[in-house]
């Protein structure tokens, strides 16, 4: 099993969003290990392609990036939690999120040999981290104050921009508008502002500011129209282990949720919801408790899913009955294949286990 990532369609999405914001920075978000398609790997082909700013979520995968070398502009997306992590970041170069004058503090005073780096973070309604809104005296002061903070940039982030109601973003805007007004009264002036992750900057370019946030739009997987053109950018491989004739009338699989109408030649694909095969982002998100007991529910009370498919041989083939935890059956009548051929998926990355191995192509 393999995960085969695209590297020319990564590149041409890039392409595709700089044309379609084409006065702000695309600061690449790598988080996730990568969205699920390797840390590393993503970096370096980003800053291949003339990236100078990666963002990720948490402070080990920063200094994971300058473990390998990767020595362009790091934003960490969360504020530093202790006087440790805040002189990690000072030592490494890694520009830190404030989000507090409690955090700005910690931060001033982790950098006493070097100056340290850092945008700030304004909470416009996500609830996450920031300065809420009427705390803008606090943001001033830690400018005012905190001398060993070299304080690049403002930001904020949508919770609802793929939503066709677009008054919780206008809402957003307004309070991060009113927030850098009081900022740039106060006299700093210059600071990078972006509140566009991937969905609000194709769905919202009057919003671009200076820079974009951009993630799942390299993959091609954005939850609102893809105006910009945008492709996946990779797909799933594995190799079929059993193949055997099913008569006329036969189940396949949990469930009696599908039967055979004609004799079938059926084979087996090592893949499963294990895998996060035949799942959304949603279903890995929002299950309670056990994530293998909810793979298993899963398994047990979901019909047989006749939307899926795969290519084998260069020819479709259904997936059919339901998909177990670890195997699927697909339907090869009239593919000339055999054991050991491959099966290819379309695959959303971000579900993909860490261990599955990564190629770039």
């Amino acid at each position: 099993m393999r995960y085969v990532v695209q590297k020319e369609n990564i590149i041409a999405n890039l392409n595709k969003m700089r044309a379609h914001c084409p006065t702000a920075e695309v600061i690449g978000v790598i988080k996730g290990n990568g969205y699920g398609l390797g840390l590393i790997p993503m970096a370096k082909l980003l800053c291949e392609n003339g990236v100078q700013t990666l963002a990720v979520s948490r402070l080990d995968e920063a200094v994971s990036l300058r473990e390998n070398s990767i020595d362009t502009a790091i934003l960490l997306l969360s504020p530093p939690f202790d006087a440790d992590s805040a002189k990690t970041c000072v030592d490494l170069d890694i520009t830190a999120t404030v989000d507090s004058l409690g955090t700005a503090n910690l931060l001033n005073s982790a950098a006493v040999d070097k100056k340290a780096k850092a945008h700030i973070m304004l909470d416009t309604g996500f609830a996450r981290f920031g300065f809420m809104p009427g705390e803008e005296n606090e943001i001033v002061t830690a400018l005012n104050t905190c001398e060993n903070i070299a304080f690049e940039g403002i930001y904020s982030h949508f919770y609802n921009a793929f939503s066709p109601d677009s008054s919780s973003v206008k809402l957003q805007v307004s309070r991060f508008n009113n927030a850098v007004a009081a900022v740039e009264a106060a006299g700093f002036t210059g600071l990078k502002k972006h509140i566009c992750s991937s969905a609000a900057a194709v769905k919202y370019p009057e919003y671009h500011f200076d820079a974009v946030r951009l993630g799942s739009a390299l993959l091609g997987r954005i939850a609102v129209p893809n105006k910009p053109g945008l492709e996946k950018v990779g797909f799933m491989e594995c190799e079929i282990i059993s193949i055997k004739t099913l008569p006329a009338g036969h189940f396949v699989g949990y469930g009696e949720a599908y039967k055979t109408t004609r004799e079938t030649k059926a084979a087996v694909v090592p893949l499963g919801v294990c895998d996060g095969y035949g799942l959304s982002k949603t279903e890995v998100a929002f299950t309670s408790g056990d994530k293998v007991n909810s793979l298993l529910r899963k398994v047990k009370h979901f019909g047989a899913d006749q939307t899926l498919s795969c290519v084998v041989c260069g020819k479709k083939a259904q997936v059919i009955g339901k998909v177990g935890l670890t195997d699927l059956i697909i339907d090869v009548t009239g593919i000339d294949c055999k054991v050991g051929d491959v099966a290819a998926f379309e695959f959303n990355p971000t579900l993909v286990d860490a261990l599955v191995k990564k190629d770039f192509v």
